[in-house]
């Protein structure tokens, strides 16, 4: 008699394992398609986010590259400055794991030379200001990254 309790049970506990699974299989069948759709829309979100998030990190390195350049003002003129710009960029882009396009880092570094020099020289032509510009970018860049 208790074999017959044990197997009854057993086969119940089967029977609903199935009808469960059956009807998960039906329910998944019916909405794939917007499942589908729900991971792809998940799957560019992440995507966009992190692009948005290498766009930014690019932009705060490219404002510190820059800054950095011009705090050699003395030292260095013109292509070298855009030299010391984009050796430094490319250093600090793959120190934060990330890796993009030498080309891509100078069009940056140039919009950012062509933004932040509009800034009054007045405030940029003691070397202690320099370094404050470049601490302040810096600073700004770490929040970036961080984010």
């Amino acid at each position: 008699m208790n074999e017959f309790i044990q197997s009854t049970v057993t086969n119940v506990l089967v029977t609903v394992a199935c009808l469960l699974a059956v009807m998960l299989f039906v329910f998944l069948l019916k909405e794939w398609r917007q499942l589908g759709a729900w991971i792809t829309a998940r799957k560019a979100a992440a995507e966009a986010k992190s692009a948005e998030s290498i766009q930014n990190a690019l932009w705060s390195v490219a404002q510190e590259a820059y800054a950095k350049a011009e705090a050699a003002l003395g030292e260095l003129a013109g292509s070298d400055k855009m030299d010391l710009a984009l050796n430094y960029a490319v250093k600090r882009l793959r120190a934060l794991g990330i890796v993009v396009n030498v080309d891509e880092i100078r069009a940056k570094i140039q919009e950012a030379w062509v933004k932040l020099d509009k800034i009054p020289k007045q405030h940029a032509s003691s070397v202690a200001s320099k370094d404050i510009v470049l601490e302040v970018i810096k600073a700004e860049n770490d929040k970036v990254v961080q984010r």
